[in-house]
């Protein structure tokens, strides 16, 4: 699809949502859906427990009722926490590591684990969808619209599922699953507008409303910051501070054309600029049009962002406008749902068409070659598919699902260029980076190749009741794709409840992931013959109602992957490793989530975890790039009748053990312990629906960072200006995070 073409997708609802505006104040009064006015803060915790959840089952259950260790973000926790994102919610559940979070991870979406899960690029063994409709990366499997790019207004919760979900929902389901639910047939309007420091501002918008039988709604963001340049944050081993340019260019193109090696650098000796590129242009768009039982939709968004401490700053010109990530995606949708057969059988479609792309301004520049040319990345990917479901009622007691998915990507891997910008075609460039490291000139033609796959996929899912107090549920997914091959992944679960207090799930599911174009055909790491991963995972989870104001809920968890892909060393590759599927490897934990509700007005909820992790053969210890112990908590305060609400949650998160090729720790890296404040002031000025929100982010001015991503194996030590300006290794040993960050908005809702 052309980029006008999309633009102009762009440009009708947006139209459409200003021309609603104005009729807005006819309909303002008007009740909302059934589902999207509940007051969650007035809710008892037994009732909190019975919100309706679909991502375990692919149908609506309650919590408890759900085979899944299943946590739900209501919209009003993402309202009174000051939620930016869901890397910020996600930082508050039970479970996740992060190596970045505020400079977004570099080209790659930002990084982090689950349970001991993940750390690749982009962390494509996490699943994220927006109701159900898959956002990962359709080429690479990167984890994708979780950062700012993401609209948070039109939210009604957030489902975080721990665990396998691939017999319901396919590949990349492996450590779990992130379903962003949105409101439905919203009637009103949303405004929010926010400011921050470095010249900080997004504004949302959030609107709906019927023109006749047809109801339709529009959510739309933009975001722009321009960062504090990395400056400040916590660098002890100069990484991105008190560097010098190097002596040389290892190689270059001279004025004419020519290609040099060890060429003199005319910034010889000068000081490399502080710091790194944390900017951000982020905007979104979200359209939804209701019909009887007929939904369509649009949902677009684009994120030009600083590479921020993705590489080390001795090496990249780490500071430069230009250093930035550049991507894009759309997904256009219908969805239809009726009721067959005497209301015993609800039939279910989706037909979606997406499109990935990253566009061509992407990339960097190196410090100690080609250093006035910059190296670039672009590609462009696209997906239709089609699933049907049907989920019949057998009898009060018994339910069947049934489903078909069928998929076609068309894939290309990233082409590279050096020198002028391209016009982002999918496979081709004018200016190729392979030949021109070759020493074969600049502005050379070089064509990728594309490839197209195909995905077939059933799945069915049996659940019911064997007595008052013990349900089942036991399913299987067979997946057959071009590019990897036929699978099956299994799930079963059984919850007893002995009385109203107690809840017992024994829960068993299976995942798998195929090799992303990217683990195939990267530029330094890739492999060939790589063969998707798999994992099996037990668990077993009680949860105890404590009289009417507490909840407490315990998961023991153990899986076991077999053939990971992941990094090893490999001395023959210009980066020093290379993709590689590895021996199966283990990884168990325990957690424990408590929920408080001692008086009316105050909430309180504490998680921690405590994880180990093993290569088979090997003993039980810490898990790379994860804390072996973990707790989170927080306190809302919402005094009944007052016009305020106040937040204050807490991070603590453990040392860290780190990679053997992570040279600058001795195997640790510190832990850390931040606060964050919020402050909502509602019915502003007496006026209904104006607030003010003040959210303070680490507010003790905490210098903490992330354990570098992947391998950390860049030694600052060995790089020498004079001798040495390309060491061995790319990425930090950390990522710098920072200090304390304000954000003021103003919301008015009519």
């Amino acid at each position: 699809m052309s980029r006008s073409l999309v633009k102009t997708c762009i440009s009708i609802p947006v139209v459409a949502a200003f021309t609603l505006m104005q009729q807005l104040p006819v309909a303002a009064n008007e009740a909302e859906s059934e589902d999207s006015e509940q007051d969650y803060f007035a809710l008892s915790l037994e009732q909190l427990a019975q919100i309706k959840v679909v991502t375990s089952s692919r149908r609506e259950q309650s919590i408890e009722d759900s085979y899944a260790n299943i946590s739900v973000i209501t919209k009003e926790m993402i309202e009174s926490r000051g939620y930016r994102n869901i890397i910020e919610a996600l930082e508050d559940q039970v479970g996740f590591d992060f190596a970045t979070y505020e400079d977004g991870g570099g080209e790659y979406p930002v990084h982090f684990l689950n349970r001991g899960i993940g750390g690749d690029n982009g962390n494509s063994r996490l699943l994220v969808m927006v109701d159900g409709l898959v956002q990962n990366h359709i080429s690479f499997n990167w984890t994708q619209g979780v950062t700012d790019e993401q609209i948070l207004q039109d939210v009604e919760r957030i489902e975080v599922v721990q665990g396998p979900g691939s017999s319901l929902y396919g590949a990349q389901a492996v450590s779990g699953m992130i379903n962003i639910i949105t409101r439905k047939r919203f009637k009103g309007t949303n405004a929010r507008l926010t400011l921050s420091e470095n010249n900080g501002r997004s504004l949302e918008l959030f609107t709906g409303g019927e023109l006749g039988d047809i109801h339709f709604q529009v959510a739309i963001k933009s975001l722009q910051t321009d960062g504090d340049g990395g400056l400040g944050r916590p660098d002890p081993g100069n990484y991105f501070n008190n560097n010098v340019y190097p002596d040389f260019l290892t190689a270059n193109y001279d004025a004419n054309g020519n290609y040099q090696t060890n060429a003199p650098n005319p910034l010889a000796g000068q000081a490399i600029p502080n710091g790194f590129n944390t900017s951000k242009k982020d905007q979104a768009l979200r359209f939804n049009i209701y019909s009887n039982n007929m939904q369509m939709g649009l949902n677009y968004w684009e994120k030009k962002d600083g590479l921020g401490s993705y590489v080390v700053g001795y090496e990249y010109d780490a500071t430069a406008s230009d250093f930035i990530t550049h991507h894009s995606a759309y997904t256009a949708f219908v969805k239809n749902e009726s009721m067959l057969v005497a209301e015993k059988l609800n039939w279910k479609t989706d037909l979606w068409y997406r499109i990935d792309r990253q566009e061509s301004d992407t990339g960097f520049r190196y410090l100690y070659r080609f250093s006035d040319l910059k190296k670039s990345y672009h590609s462009a990917s696209s997906q239709i598919g089609f699933e049907n479901q049907f989920d019949w009622t057998i009898n009060k007691d018994h339910t069947l699902i049934f489903g078909l998915r069928l998929l076609g990507n068309r894939q290309t891997e990233q082409i590279v260029s050096l020198g002028r910008e391209q016009n982002g075609n999918a496979s081709t460039t004018n200016s190729s980076w392979n030949e021109a490291v070759a020493g074969n000139g600049l502005n050379q033609s070089e064509v990728n190749e594309i490839f197209d796959e195909t995905e077939t996929a059933i799945y069915a899912l049996l659940e019911g009741r064997w007595s008052e107090n013990i349900s089942y549920s036991i399913g299987n997914r067979f997946s057959d794709g071009s590019d990897y091959g036929s699978t099956h992944t299994p799930r079963a679960g059984l919850i007893y409840k002995p009385n109203d207090q107690w809840v017992f799930k024994a829960l068993y599911g299976a995942a798998f992931r195929q090799p992303s174009l990217f683990e195939l055909q990267d530029e330094f790491r890739g492999q060939f013959d790589l063969t998707p991963e798999k994992i099996d995972t037990f668990e077993f989870e009680t949860s105890r109602q404590i009289s009417s104001y507490g909840k407490l809920k315990v998961n023991l968890f153990s899986s076991r992957s077999t053939d990971s892909i992941n990094l090893i060393a490999d001395a023959s590759r210009a980066g020093g490793e290379r993709y590689a599927n590895v021996a199966s490897s283990k990884v168990r934990g325990l957690s424990a989530q408590l929920d408080l509700k001692p008086v009316d007005g105050v909430t309180i909820y504490s998680n921690y975890i405590y994880q180990q992790g093993a290569e088979d053969g090997s003993s039980w210890g810490s898990l790379p790039h994860t804390a072996q112990n973990k707790f989170n908590a927080g306190l809302n305060w919402h005094p009944a009748e007052k016009p305020y609400n106040i937040n204050v949650r807490a991070n603590y998160v453990g040392e860290r053990t780190t990679p053997t090729s992570n040279t600058y720790f001795d195997g640790k890296a510190p832990g850390y312990t931040k606060f964050d404040l919020v402050f909502t002031w509602t019915n502003l000025w007496n006026k209904a629906g104006l607030s003010t929100q003040l959210a303070i982010n680490n507010l003790l001015d905490k210098s903490y960072y992330g354990v570098g991503r992947q391998s950390g194996s860049s030694n600052r030590n060995e790089y020498d200006p004079a001798s040495n300006p390309d060491p061995a290794g790319f990425i930090p040993a950390y990522h710098p995070q920072a200090g304390r960050t304000l954000y003021w908005s103003v919301n008015y809702r009519m």
